[in-house]
């Protein structure tokens, strides 16, 4: 199945992506965007931890490990599962393993780098097609 025919409850999911790598994190947002996702960006896990403060509602983080703020990305994982278990994480690196990840909590891993299709996939394997935000 093309990730651009996704069904309905799919398109209603709000993903999180946290990525200081600014290209990175444009080609990640408009992916996602391009196959029906609702997308929240951060560049930082400061500002991740911002916008998870909120009351919204998140089914995917979806965060590189090596970034500025209060902690990188496993401790962000790690910090989201504690906190917002509704939450799925994939983590996104060249720098870890899947092992670590799955460590962390993430349910997960995309390898740096990555196509669109293989980051699609990834959010669409996390098992949160049954959550509408």
């Amino acid at each position: 199945m093309s990730y651009h025919r996704m069904e309905i409850s799919e398109i209603r999911h709000t993903v999180l992506v946290v990525e200081d790598e600014l290209l990175i994190r444009m080609c990640s947002v408009a992916t996602l965007q391009d196959a029906g996702y609702h997308v929240i960006e951060a560049g930082s896990s400061t500002e991740a931890l911002a916008i998870l403060a909120r009351p919204n509602a998140i089914g995917i983080l979806i965060t590189d490990v090596r970034m500025p703020g209060q902690m990188d990305g496993l401790a962000l994982v790690a910090k989201v599962r504690a906190d917002r278990p509704e939450i799925r994480s994939v983590v996104v690196s060249a720098n870890v393993s899947a092992e670590e990840a799955g460590n962390a909590g993430a349910v997960g891993m995309v390898v740096k780098p990555f196509t669109a299709e293989t980051l699609v996939r990834a959010i669409r394997d996390t098992g949160t097609r049954d959550l509408v935000a």
